[in-house]
C-alpha cells in the first residue's frame, strides 16, 4: 500500500529543497517517485510549433521534476510532520499517524 497518495500535503527532508512544504501532484509506485508542487522544479526544452489555431507553443517550459517518496514526510493536520502506520481494519489499509495515533 502507498504511504504516500495523490493530494497529500507533505514536507521535503533532504535535498535542494529541504523545508519546503507542498501538496502531491502524483506517485508513481513502480520507480519510487512523487512530483510534489513547487519542488524540485527544472527547465524543459520544447519544440516550437503552432496549433491548429495558429497558438505558438513550445520554448523553455518551468515543470516539477520527480524525487524519491523517502525524501518527504507526510504532514498531519496541524502541519508537524510524521511517520505513517498501516492498519488493517475490516479489510481495508488505514493509514495512521505514528505522531498522534490518529487516522490520517
Amino acid at each position: 500500500m502507498a504511504r504516500i497518495k495523490k493530494g497529500d500535503r507533505v514536507l521535503v527532508i533532504s535535498g535542494k529543497d529541504k523545508g519546503i512544504t507542498g501538496t502531491v501532484l502524483k506517485v508513481d509506485l513502480k520507480r519510487e517517485r512523487v512530483i510534489v508542487e513547487g519542488v524540485n522544479r527544472v527547465k524543459k526544452h520544447t519544440k516550437q510549433g503552432t496549433t491548429d489555431r495558429g497558438v505558438k507553443t513550445g520554448g523553455i517550459l518551468t515543470v516539477e521534476a520527480p524525487i524519491h517518496y523517502s525524501n518527504v514526510m507526510l504532514l498531519d493536520e496541524d502541519d508537524q510532520a510524521t511517520r505513517i502506520a498501516v492498519k488493517r481494519e475490516d479489510g481495508k489499509n488505514i493509514r495512521i499517524s505514528r505522531r498522534t495515533g490518529k487516522e490520517i
